[in-house]
């Protein structure tokens, strides 16, 4: 379990987010060819990598270890490491598609450690991501959508039928879903 917030975002739009989290004193992980990369500017998020940690020092070491690690390693999900880091990408575009596929800003509510004591998410780590979903709001806003769909249900099998949701959508993956037909993949 966890908090998330998913989200339509390109690369400009989640440069932004990046930029807020080192000013909040976070060091950007991202994982390429099964290594990890840090940076404490945004010349580390390219466009070609939609994946990144956000390492909260502040939240304590990376299961003990100090970064960078010393082989290759992974960040691992709901254990001391996954407590400090936040999860977080962009959306990639696929034009050939013409689809938009989601990401997200994610964090685990806490980890079961060795002896079966439950360890709560540090509170720092809880405030960054915090501060990091407004600005998502900021540039990505909440607006519904409807969307069509053809139904598999018994009592109105092949009808279209629609189907009304709520997004965070940047205004640019917006306008390419409304003006040229893209679908939002999850």
């Amino acid at each position: 379990m966890g908090k998330q917030i998913n989200y339509w975002l390109g690369y400009e739009e989640f440069l932004q987010i990046a930029q807020k989290a080192l000013d909040c004193g976070c060091v950007i992980i991202k994982p390429v060819s099964g290594k990890l990369v840090y940076g404490q500017a945004l010349d580390i998020v390219t466009e070609k990598e939609h994946r990144y940690y956000f390492y909260v020092p502040e939240a304590g070491e990376l299961s003990g270890k100090t970064i960078p690690f010393e082989k290759e390693d992974s960040i691992n999900g709901y254990t001391a490491e996954g407590n400090t880091v936040i999860h977080v990408g962009f959306s990639f575009r696929n034009d050939e598609k013409k689809e938009l596929i989601r990401n997200r800003l994610f964090v685990i509510s806490g980890y079961y450690d060795s002896d079966g004591e439950y360890v709560s998410r540090p509170e720092c780590v809880t405030k960054t991501y915090n501060r990091l979903v407004r600005v998502v709001k900021r540039i990505a806003p909440y607006i519904e959508l409807t969307d069509t769909y053809v139904s598999v249900k018994e009592e109105d099998y092949l009808q279209e039928k629609e189907w009304k949701h709520k997004e965070y959508i940047s205004p640019e993956f917006l306008d390419l879903k409304l003006s040229q037909n893209f679908r939002l993949r999850v």
